[in-house]
């Protein structure tokens, strides 16, 4: 189905596509006719195709999946409380404020139980809370936003109770409560750092004052508020589930919002990815297909001359080298090196009526490498007029011939160099780390 629908897709884009180059380098690759290689095209493009219509259709699937579970998901809020003696964990919620939806932070409280005090250096825990308290506020004498009372001291093992002089104005948890816009007011928190039966304690002072709050910020004070008080009541039940409505506004859970889109996202990003590969991957073959070419034509030269100076004609010499081709690769399922299935594409040339000239100039270009072309081009010379002195044109050739051939030894050499040398590298610190590691224990 999705071939049938793929092999359409590219009838309609194909008349608006550029497909020469590929075409080109099909013909290249797979040594074929002009006919052979549209079909080989139309076939690779309509696989292609049809891939990226299994990844959209996929894509597609997960994203409505994702969307219906998000649309039909329960709206009613389970918070699930920490055990005895743990922390304080946040949930992100989600409401409506004004017809906006507003997602905001709240804090669930873990259940309650008697902990041990001990003692532990206090005045680096005090100096510690000096450097938190103030929170977004850039001095104690001017407290606008709420302050960031932490309630324990991870790195030096202290827990931290705050006492509030005036709770409805400054709460235990720093959370500043309503004052007239153009009031202050002074007040004291007391900071109690518990470990084990020591404790100790530091009073600051703070002034705190008045600012007009948003319907945003007073919206949201009253979620918080209401689910405080429903956490109360809950006593020692480890989940607390909520109302669908706390004080008028709707409460739900964050909608994973964009996860829909980030897999239709991906889906597209893979159909991309798909298209090029394909299509580099025949750019791959052709890189391939030279490099083969470049290594046989040192021995191609090779023979030629010696079958030339043996009064063999181009096209017996030809023949010749295609049948040891192929006694080489007896037993396999090869048909042959690159340069064999080009030979018997330009033999099968010349046994349909194209001319020995024609068909020897059609290889040079269909290889299009610059020693191939300038061979080829002797030889079709050759067969035209005659040329008297190809044995001595072949022998320079085959001089050519050894210098790429030694020139490609190098490069190869080289390129073996450069990949053996990441090996090289993780073998030194590998010998490093075994010589100095006894060394660095011992110290």
């Amino acid at each position: 189905m999705l071939k049938r629908a793929a092999g359409k897709i590219y009838g309609w884009i194909e008349p608006h596509m550029d497909n020469d180059k590929m075409l080109t380098k099909i013909k290249r690759v797979y040594i074929c006719t002009d006919a052979a290689a549209r079909d080989k095209c139309a076939e690779m493009y309509t696989d292609i195709i049809a891939k990226i219509l299994l990844t959209l259709l996929v894509t597609c699937i997960l994203a409505v999946i994702l969307v219906a579970k998000e649309a039909f998901a329960p709206h009613q809020v389970v918070l699930t409380r920490d055990g005895y003696g743990g922390d304080v964990s946040t949930v992100t919620l989600e409401t409506d404020i004004d017809g906006e939806k507003t997602d905001f932070d709240v804090d669930v409280m873990p259940l309650e139980y008697d902990p041990d005090d001990m003692e532990a250096v206090f005045e680096q825990g005090f100096g510690e809370i000096e450097d938190l308290y103030l929170g977004e506020n850039e001095s104690p004498d001017e407290v606008i936003y709420d302050l960031e009372l932490v309630d324990h001291l991870d790195a030096l093992g202290l827990d931290v109770q705050w006492i509030s002089e005036d709770n409805e104005l400054v709460s235990s948890d720093g959370r500043i409560g309503d004052i007239a816009e153009g009031e202050d007011r002074i007040v004291s928190i007391t900071a109690v750092l518990t470990y084990r039966e020591l404790s100790a304690e530091r009073t600051y002072q703070i002034r705190v004052c008045g600012r007009e709050e948003t319907g945003r910020e007073k919206a949201l004070k009253d979620i918080r508020e209401g689910i405080r008080e429903i956490q109360a009541g809950s006593g020692d039940s480890s989940e607390v589930a909520l109302p669908e409505q706390i004080n008028g506004y709707a409460v739900r859970p964050t909608s994973g919002g964009g996860s829909g889109l980030m897999i239709l996202f991906l889906g597209g990003f893979a159909a991309i990815c798909i298209w090029g590969g394909n299509r580099s991957k025949i750019q791959g073959m052709e890189k391939k297909r030279s490099d083969e070419l470049m290594s046989e034509y040192p021995e191609l030269v090779d023979k030629l001359t010696l079958y030339l100076g043996a009064g063999v004609t181009v096209r017996g010499a030809f023949a010749r080298i295609v049948k040891s081709g192929r006694e080489d690769c007896a037993g396999t399922d090869q048909g042959g090196s690159v340069l064999t299935r080009e030979l018997i594409y330009t033999l099968n040339e010349i046994q349909a009526g194209v001319s020995e000239s024609e068909a020897y100039y059609n290889m040079g270009h269909r290889i299009n490498l610059p020693m191939y072309i300038k061979l080829m081009s002797l030889l079709s010379q050759n067969v035209k007029k005659g040329t008297r002195d190809i044995l001595i044109m072949m022998a320079g050739e085959e001089q050519n011939a050894m210098q790429t051939r030694k020139e490609m030894a190098k490069r190869k050499g080289e390129e073996a160099g450069t990949k053996l040398l990441l090996p090289m590298v993780v073998l030194l610190g590998v010998v490093m780390v075994i010589v100095m590691l006894p060394a660095i224990i011992n110290f």
